[in-house]
């Protein structure tokens, strides 16, 4: 009996190991992540565009405030870092500045970490920018 009872055990635990990695990585590839907090201070939307970030296989997209941006980056356990960004060239003066604090922010960025619905990034042990996930449709 005690030998079923461990063997049970063993097998629920193994799967609920497997998709638990399954599940972060699902959520951080296929969700619209909005901007909340950068750099301590919570954002407010108006009338402009909400900052945001999408992950796809090893490219990355989204918009400052202002322009949409797009390129690569690179991810390895918790470790992210952007690469070489393009955006479009909009002139946005009623947010003016924000987009370059933003940019600094994505390539200050080291690492990440996802908890429930909150992305977190992370400049070595600072927290840096916060976001949270969009509804999904």
């Amino acid at each position: 009996m005690n030998k079923y009872f461990y063997l049970i055990t063993a097998i629920i635990f193994i799967s609920g190991c497997s998709h638990s990695g399954q599940s972060d990585d699902t959520s951080f590839l296929e969700t619209r992540w909005n901007l909340t907090e950068l750099f301590s201070e919570n954002i407010r939307y108006s009338d402009s565009q909400i900052p945001y970030v999408r992950f796809e296989a090893e490219r990355v997209n989204g918009n400052d405030g202002c322009n949409n941006f797009f390129g690569a980056y690179t991810r390895e356990k918790d470790k992210l870092k952007f690469g070489l960004l393009g955006s479009t060239r909009m002139a946005c003066p009623h947010i003016e500045g924000f987009e370059l604090i933003f940019n600094k922010m994505l390539s200050m960025t080291t690492r990440y970490r996802i908890s429930g619905n909150r992305l977190d990034l992370y400049a070595d042990e600072k927290l840096i920018a916060s976001f949270l996930a969009a509804e999904q449709s």
